[in-house]
């Protein structure tokens, strides 16, 4: 079974440093239509990022923690996180009436 390098990184322990991991503590910043959907996007980035602590701070969600990523890609990480809720969220009600017609006799 394939298990992406992140989830293993998980599996392995929460207090335990990656080889190549750096401190960070920076806030990206969060456009206002999207703010509504960043507490979703911080628990799903909790689970991806155990060793990161999310928090919303001043229109932007606040982020601590090691990682063995640069700051420019957790960005783009935490902005893609922040999109994806917005997109599930907006779409919720369609994929469930899709499901009803399909399952519906």
């Amino acid at each position: 079974m394939f298990i992406p390098t992140r989830a293993l990184s998980h599996r392995a322990g929460y207090d335990k440093k990656l080889p190549k991991a750096v401190e960070l503590d920076f806030v990206v910043d969060v456009s206002p239509q999207f703010e509504k959907h960043a507490n979703s996007a911080m628990l799903r980035l909790q689970a991806l990022y155990p060793t990161c602590q999310f928090t919303w701070r001043d229109g932007g969600i606040s982020i601590r923690g090691s990682i063995d990523l640069t700051e420019e890609r957790f960005r783009k990480d935490v902005l893609h996180a922040v999109y994806r809720e917005k997109i599930y969220a907006e779409t919720l009600t369609m994929r469930q009436a899709l499901v009803a017609a399909v399952t519906s006799r």
